[in-house]
Order: C-alpha cells, then sequence, then structure tokens
C-alpha cells in the first residue's frame, strides 16, 4: 500500500526549503521603524497646524478687536 504524502509539501522538498533559507540568509535583515518627531499619525502636521492656528487667533483676536 502507498504511503500518504504528508500535509507540508515542504518536508519533503528540501532542496526548496534549502534554497528558501539561503535566500532569506542573503536578504538584509529589516530596518527598525524610524523615530518621528510628531509620531506616527500621518496627518499629525495637519494637526499641529490646526492647533496653532487656534491659538493665533485666541492671542491675536482680542488684540485686533480693540
Amino acid at each position: 500500500m502507498a504511503r500518504r504524502p504528508p500535509d507540508d509539501p515542504r518536508i519533503t522538498d528540501l532542496r526548496r526549503y534549502r534554497k528558501a533559507r539561503e535566500q532569506a540568509a542573503r536578504r538584509p535583515p529589516p530596518r527598525p521603524p524610524s523615530q518621528r518627531l510628531l509620531g506616527a499619525n500621518p496627518r499629525a502636521r495637519l494637526i499641529l497646524a490646526i492647533v496653532l492656528a487656534v491659538l493665533a487667533a485666541l492671542w491675536l483676536g482680542p488684540l485686533l478687536v480693540r
């Protein structure tokens, strides 16, 4: 009676496994994420600009009303 093939084909195909392992060893390690001043939020600049505009309006508003 013939044996049933294993569920994971990588177990029996050593050439493909070794080739993949060698390619992974050649690949440079991933770079760590860069530390940004405003954090990871892509809209941080917009939020900061809005906050600065509101603060400027609160500070300059009473001066212009006089």
